[in-house]
């Protein structure tokens, strides 16, 4: 009887060890595939294929995209656009476009994931080359471009980028995202050289994407779609991609901030 006992508590734990060992594996699989889904949105998780270069503007690209949600005071008006994070002396900006602005500063958020920052202070915009500039609380989850080294030309010379350069984009389109969206430069505004346009794609909400060259250069901020008049009326096309110049950008006022 006592050895029949003592194979019953024998038995015993080694179905209880069986089944921590089934719990642990289960939890293990179960933290993979958490973990594997983490990856995949991670910035650092780009096609081989691609250079070093384009991986690392690709990254750029990624790692300084953020989604700003702006509101009118009264509520009536709510618009989603993108932008590019950026830093300047141990300061945070984000760039994106003026048409997306719907209302004041303490009213406009900029989203990253699931979390809200604040903006802090409207910088400096245009209504004619569609910029703003705001200032805004620091950003975990982003790392920031960098106002010296990473806008062109702000401290580059005014020499346009080449046509048929690539380039590289990442948005918040259809309020959906970070999408990364690569094209190539096709050519500049007939009257000046103020916006350029690249054949890639882009749609309503990627307004105020920072727009990367091969080097890692932001070189421009997503305008807006081209539209074409055709015998049926107007149409959008929507590979063709309006893009405004960093070159027409006012930097003056974050130095006057700062300073």
């Amino acid at each position: 009887m006592g050895a029949l006992k003592k194979i019953g508590v024998t038995a015993l734990t080694v179905a209880i060890m069986i089944s921590l060992i089934f719990l642990s594996l289960a939890s293990i699989k179960k933290n993979a595939n958490i973990l594997s889904m983490k990856e995949i949105s991670k910035s650092s998780n780009i096609s081989s294929d691609l250079s070093y270069h384009e991986r690392s503007a690709v990254s750029k690209s990624r790692l300084s995209a953020v989604r700003i949600i702006s509101m009118s005071p009264d509520g009536s008006a709510l618009s989603s656009m993108s932008g590019t994070y950026f830093s300047f002396l141990g300061r945070y900006y984000v760039l994106t476009v003026m048409h997306g602005i719907a209302g004041p500063c303490d009213v406009t958020k900029i989203m990253v994931g699931e979390y809200y920052y604040n903006c802090l202070q409207y910088v400096t915009s245009d209504r004619f080359y569609d910029y703003m500039v705001m200032e805004v609380e620091k950003i975990e989850e982003r790392a920031p471009a960098n106002l010296f080294g990473d806008i062109y030309p702000v401290f580059h010379s005014r020499s346009s980028p080449a046509i048929l350069e690539n380039v590289y984009y990442t948005g918040y389109p259809n309020m959906m995202g970070p999408f990364t969206i690569r094209g190539h430069l096709m050519g500049y505004d007939a009257s000046d050289e103020r916006n350029f346009y690249i054949l890639s794609y882009a749609w309503m909400g990627a307004s105020g994407s920072g727009v990367f060259n091969d080097n890692g250069n932001l070189i421009g901020y997503v305008l807006a779609l081209d539209v074409g008049r055709t015998e049926y009326g107007v149409q959008i096309l929507e590979n063709v991609v309006m893009v405004g110049a960093t070159s027409n950008i006012d930097w003056e006022p974050l130095f006057k901030d700062v300073y």
